[in-house]
């Protein structure tokens, strides 16, 4: 039988409405979970490391959830880890576990987006299926999965798409991994490489700045004044911002801030073939680190792990090339 552990973060997965404070608040627990899953001759074991709604973790508490799974998953009695965490920030905590723990051990990542107490509960059913997706031999290095509603997503390509929909989390360009349909764990697809940054720090000081029509920089100057070690520019399509952007972007290079570009676009690459000023051209002969088909949250949170892990910027460079 094999064992697989449970870590509980909170989230919605585990709250019920309560009638004190009129809304609904983390209140399940491990020994609730487990009178209320099916055994399916899997050794269940929960592990709480917190109870919070995910909009109150940070990367730092998501790094020291990474570091309890790299953990578990180096004794030879575990088979795999479920994650049980809020949608708000499931994604970046589910990309930085995804860098930063080598196993090939599976990793799943689950929640609901209704309540214990709400006649539409999801969240029983989602967990049960993370557990089945994690005890199948045929999870085995996929890297961290986000298990929803019934679809397998890999933690680099999903996000939430839907803030309220049972359907909330997608992988926009490259769909799920796999599907759960009846008994069958049915994986379609693999990734075509997983990356580990091994890191023991992350940098925090990481700011995300999205570029709207007719921005003006003083976000990215209060950035560069606050002294902080990473800027990520979420760029109109495929590498592009306005060209009063472009002395500021130098200043940071100048001040040995990294600044790392993606597109503000659920889908597609970075690179163009325009020669205008503020073109991707420009920005890569300036020297910005181009995070390619990742989204803003995602690349933070890679810039994040890179700049604790880095011990240099050449270094850096190549875990965003890879």
């Amino acid at each position: 039988m094999k064992r697989v552990v449970v870590i509980t973060t909170g989230g919605t997965i585990a709250m019920k409405r309560s009638p004190i404070v009129g809304g609904a608040v983390p209140s399940l627990k491990g020994d609730d979970f487990l009178a209320l899953l099916p055994r399916d001759g899997v050794d269940l074991v929960f592990d709480e490391f917190s109870n919070l709604p995910s909009s109150h973790l940070t990367p730092m508490k998501a790094l020291e959830l990474a570091h309890r799974i790299d953990s578990l998953l180096s004794q030879d009695d575990i088979a795999g880890v479920v994650v049980t965490h809020g949608t708000d920030t499931l994604e970046e905590s589910a990309y930085l576990v995804d860098l930063t723990v080598k196993s090939t051990k599976p990793i799943a990542f689950t929640g609901s987006m209704r309540t214990a107490t709400n006649p539409g509960y999801d969240g029983i059913t989602n967990l049960a299926n993370a557990i089945r997706v994690v005890a199948n031999d045929t999870a085995y290095d996929l890297g961290t999965l986000v298990v929803f509603d019934a679809e397998i997503h890999a933690a680099s390509a999903v996000q939430k798409v839907y803030a309220q929909a049972q359907h909330a989390f997608q992988s926009p360009g490259s769909g799920p991994l796999g599907r759960i349909e009846g008994e069958r764990i049915n994986i379609m697809n693999r990734p075509l490489q997983r990356q580990h940054i091994p890191c023991s720090r992350i940098e925090e000081r990481v700011d995300l700045i999205r570029l709207v029509q007719g921005a003006d920089d003083r976000m990215m100057r209060h950035s560069i004044e606050d002294g902080v070690a990473g800027i990520v520019i979420e760029t109109f399509g495929s590498g592009r911002v306005p060209p009063w952007w472009m002395p500021l972007i130098n200043e940071a290079h100048t001040r040995r801030i990294v600044v790392a570009i993606t597109s503000r676009c659920l889908v597609g690459g970075l690179g163009d073939e325009y020669g205008y000023v503020g073109a991707y051209h420009d920005l890569r002969h300036m020297g910005v680190v181009m995070a390619h088909n990742l989204s803003g949250p995602k690349t933070r949170i890679k810039l994040m792990a890179a700049l604790g892990a880095a011990r240099n910027i050449k270094e850096l460079r190549a875990w965003f090339s890879e």
